[in-house]
Parts: structure tokens; sequence; C-alpha cells
């Protein structure tokens, strides 16, 4: 299998053969984060005030040759920050599955230093747009869901809510043929390498897309990481309001159910709110047990990071002029009680210049370090969001 890719390779760096491409599109941005975020003090974790920036720049290369289009994106950065606080966020993140066949390393030089350079072949494929639908080959973005904000039957890295670039989804490695049905329908099948393309790495799906009097329907299969997963999902209307449901039940090492349902709603052409509500099986409802849930394959293997069971998302978003969007978003854990509030500005400078600005603000039990807790741990959670502190970003973003 790892032969589709050493082929891709060369076709790529040949032109495709021995024929020019027809169009080539090279577009990019530069991105900086820069981050402040609060102190903590919570017994023997204590940790001051820290800065942190973060910079990046995507370039991307579109080449088009007859029914062919080739891909590349790569990602380049400079992230500094304390090495004690990055040691502390790789602790309480568990180490997902990259569902690669193989990469670059994450990063150019030196990983425990203050400054580090992270890097990303993020895009790498070529697409055939053949008579009977389009074949990818190569490492490409692949998505699943109805639902707006938690999708039960994504599964493949997606992002943390609290993660601060989103632009582009986490691109794996895949051969994806996907052939319309009618004008609304689409079949959507494929095989994901990930290392070494063992089949405890890797995943094939199918998808079926279709839409029935309205209503856009979703229905999915997959086997991953020798897990496997069944999953449907609506988006409709119901009246005014814009509707979704999206369900998924996942078996193998561990049986969980997940679901994601919700309504939208537009109440003038400047403010649109949401509300979704996510119920996720394979979390607990005892944040005792949180630490532990980061070990199993639904957080390692199937795209889950929530660590509680019952969860409501409401979301507003205000269009105060044709430059300025805020948006307020909270994430509230209903079994431990804590938050997660999200409050963002973005500001078009120019055509290609934007800035942004956002404040994320946490509410809960800070973590237990009493003498009560198990020998063989050192803290547990009091809930899932009260350990983090509270940050201001400010953003600043060009496109080329």
């Amino acid at each position: 299998m790892r032969g589709i890719f050493v082929a891709l390779i060369f076709f790529c760096l040949t032109g495709a053969g021995s024929h020019a491409f027809g169009q080539i599109n090279f577009s990019g941005y530069l991105k900086n984060y820069t981050v402040i975020q609060d102190a903590i003090n919570n017994g023997p974790l204590q940790l001051d005030r820290s800065y942190r920036m973060q910079n990046s720049g995507r370039f991307m290369l579109d080449a088009f040759n007859g029914n062919q289009v080739w891909q590349l994106h790569y990602e380049v950065g400079l992230d500094s920050t304390s090495e004690l606080q990055r040691i502390g966020e790789s602790f309480l993140t568990p180490a997902r599955q990259s569902y690669r066949l193989t990469d670059l390393g994450s990063t150019i030089g030196p990983s425990g230093k203050k400054n580090i350079v992270p890097q990303n072949l993020d895009r790498f494929n070529v697409q055939f747009q053949l008579e009977s639908g389009d074949l990818t080959i190569g490492r490409q973005a692949i998505t699943f869901g109805s639902a707006r904000i938690i999708n039960p039957t994504d599964v493949f890295l997606p992002f943390d809510v609290r993660t601060l670039n989103t632009e582009y989804r986490i691109g794996i490695d895949a051969v994806r043929f996907q052939k319309p049905m009618g004008q609304l329908g689409e079949i959507d099948m494929g095989v994901i390498l990930g290392a070494d393309g063992k089949p405890e790495n890797s995943a094939v799906f199918f998808q079926l897309l279709t839409n029935v009097s309205g209503s856009d329907y979703q229905f999915t299969a997959m086997r991953f990481a020798e897990q496997n997963l069944i999953g449907a999902g609506i988006q409709s209307a119901l009246g005014v309001l814009g509707f979704w449901l999206e369900a998924a039940y996942v078996s193998g090492d561990e049986d969980y159910t997940r679901a994601s349902i919700g309504v939208d709603y537009a109440f003038n052409e400047r403010v649109f709110g949401m509300i979704e509500y996510h119920h996720n099986g394979a979390g607990s409802s005892n944040p005792h047990n949180y630490l532990e849930k980061l070990d199993d394959s639904a957080y390692t293997a199937g795209g889950v990071f929530l660590l509680g069971k019952n969860y409501l998302i409401p979301v507003i978003s205000w269009q105060q002029s044709t430059l300025l969007t805020l948006s307020l978003q909270s994430l509230a854990n209903l079994d431990d009680g804590s938050m997660f509030l999200s409050m963002n500005a973005e500001y078009s400078l120019s055509d290609n210049w934007y800035m942004g600005l956002g404040y994320y603000h946490f509410i809960g039990e800070d973590f237990n370090f009493s003498n009560e807790i198990p020998n063989d741990a050192l803290f547990e959670f009091g809930s899932e969001y009260g350990s983090n502190p509270d940050s201001i970003f400010v953003s600043l973003r060009y496109y080329f």
C-alpha cells in the first residue's frame, strides 16, 4: 500500500508524466496568534501567567491537467511557549492516531525547547475526475456528519472545540471514490491508511448521502482501528427552524453510542443562533474517571475529545457590519457542572488582512490533589473545564 503514495510522489515531481499542467494556482496564508494565559494556583501545581506566540504559514499549490487535479499543501511555523506548559498540555491530551501511512517529522530541529518549528505536509493528493465519479489518492481531508458542532460519525482527527486555528481540516492518507447519485446524492467510499498500513492503525468506510423531500440524509458504516461504527444523520427544517440529528454506535474494544441534536434560527439578517445537545456515551458522568478515559480507543482512535456524557452547546453570532462579526459560544458539561465560554470578534482590515480577538473563560472545580485519591494516581479531575486557565488571544491573518 505504501507504493501507492510513492507513485503519487513520483508522478507529482515529474509533472504527471509527460503532460504539462494546464493551470497552476498558488495561494496561502500567514497567521499569528498571540495568547496570554492566566496563572495556575492549585496545590502543588503552580504556574505563572504565561505568554505564547504561534506563527504559521500555509503554502498551497493546486495544478490542473485535463481530468486531473493535483494538490499540495505544506504548513510551517514558529511556536514560542514555555517547555513546562507544553509538557502539561501533552500530558492531558490523548495520543491520537494520525491516520497517516508515513509522515515528515512533526518539528524541524529539536522539539524540547521554548521555541519550536512545527511543520505539516497537510495535503498531497491527485484527483481523477472520471465519468463514474472522482477518485482521490493521497493525503486529503475527509469529514463526516450532519450535526453543526459535535459530529458523532466523524472519527478522523476532528478539532477540539478549544483549538484556535481550525480553518483547514487535518489531512489523512486515503484512497477515496465519490460517485454522484442524482442531483443531490452521493456514494462515498474509501480506504484510510495509518502507520505502516496495519489494520489497527487504518480504516475503511462507506457513506451514502441522499435528499428526500427537501431533507438531507446520511448513512455511514466504517471499520477504524479494529472498531466498528454504524451511523446516520438528517438535516431538515422544522417550520422556521433548521434542524439536525446525528447518531453513531461503535462496537469493538468498548461499545458506546454518541448523538447530537439541534436547531438553528436566523433572528434577522445579522443575528444567527443555534443550540445543540450532545450525548457522549464514551465519556463518564464522574469526573474522577476522566483521566483513565484518555487511554480508551474512543479517544486515541475514535475522534472523541469530550470527557463527560451530556452537553449543551448554545451559539450566537452577530454580523455587526460587513467588516465586523461577533460570536459567543458556551459548552456546558451537564454532568459535572463545568463550562467553557468562548467570545470572539473578527474584523476585516482589507481584502487580504484580518484581525481577531478572543477570550476563553472556564468554570468548574479544579484538580483534586487530596490524599483520598488512589495511590497510583497523582491527581483527579474535579471537573472537565475547571482546571483550564482563562486566556485571551489576538490573531492577525494575511491571505495571498
